[in-house]
């Protein structure tokens, strides 16, 4: 390289180097893919194109030094508009941590949260509440149509009537003045009359005796399963509606229950009953007898009794 072109620009050693190889503007321009004015700008050594970035007008002076095969050395003998910092304000610029207010954003991120939060609890309590009473409408439903029904047929009951025969008192004398006015008649007739009643008197003394001892054994059978069960519920009469839950509101038993059926639970620590026709049910609990208000009302109430 000689003292001349040393001494020339950047932007006069690329019109020097580009008339020596006879090549216009045009030709340069077709064979780089770059604009005519801005080589015109690089050969004016304007090396700051408005709305171009340095690091592109950068790349434009490297692409031209390598078509005219300059020394690409020369692309840092200008200035294309970098702002350069010292050393030292670097070192400064890096050594202070930059400091962000994440306090504001964290809590409105915070607080976004909690009411994101309380709006899908409350929404989980009401569709709870709902499902709550439907449930306990139905339930009314189901037992208020039982009660019914139990009312119906307690109507339709025939009671039977117990009709005891007992012997007529026999006046002796009406039978003396009888037997002397129709002497002859009686005298025909056999005396098979006189047999009956005796045996009539005997079956009615002996009918009870035997009913006796027929009841007696169920009873005692009863009382001693009733003693074994925490909680022993017997229909006694026509049917009746019954829901038993425990503690923990569980469902243990639900339907309309007909006369002659025994529930037994046992291993809860709390029930909670709902009895369509108490007229109509026994209840035991731990081998006592639960006294039930027989008013025509459904009874709801919880074992063991509160005192």
């Amino acid at each position: 390289m000689t003292e001349n072109t040393q001494t020339l620009s950047l932007g006069q050693q690329f019109k020097t180097a580009r008339e020596a190889l006879g090549l216009s503007l045009v030709e340069v321009a077709q064979q780089t893919n770059l604009k005519r004015n801005h080589l015109e700008s690089l050969e004016d050594d304007v090396f700051i194109l408005p709305n171009i970035p340095p690091a592109f007008v950068r790349g434009y002076v490297r692409n031209y030094l390598r078509f005219l095969r300059l020394p690409v050395e020369l692309i840092d003998s200008v200035n294309y508009g970098e702002v350069t910092l010292p050393k030292e304000t670097k070192k400064v610029a890096v050594s202070v941590p930059v400091k962000m207010n994440y306090k504001s954003q964290a809590r409105w991120v915070k607080g976004l949260t909690w009411l994101i939060l309380l709006c899908a609890v409350g929404m989980t309590l009401a569709w709870w509440w709902q499902e709550h009473k439907k449930d306990q409408a139905s339930s009314e439903q189901l037992v208020n149509r039982s009660v019914e029904m139990t009312q119906n047929n307690e109507s339709n009951v025939v009671i039977p009537v117990s009709i005891t025969t007992e012997p007529m008192p026999v006046n002796l004398e009406a039978q003396t003045v009888l037997q002397q006015s129709q002497t002859p008649a009686a005298s025909e007739i056999p005396l098979a009359t006189e047999a009956t009643p005796p045996t009539v008197v005997v079956n009615v003394l002996q009918q009870p005796v035997a009913v006796e001892q027929v009841i007696t054994e169920p009873t005692k059978q009863a009382e001693s399963t009733v003693i074994n069960d925490e909680l022993r519920i017997e229909i006694t009469n026509a049917n009746s509606w019954i829901t038993v839950r425990d503690a923990k509101n569980k469902k243990l038993a639900e339907k309309l229950y007909n006369v002659g059926e025994v529930l037994t639970f046992n291993g809860n620590e709390q029930y909670r009953l709902t009895v369509g026709a108490p007229a109509n049910v026994k209840i035991y609990y731990k081998g006592e007898q639960v006294p039930l208000k027989v008013d025509g009302r459904v009874a709801r109430f919880k074992l063991p009794l509160a005192n």
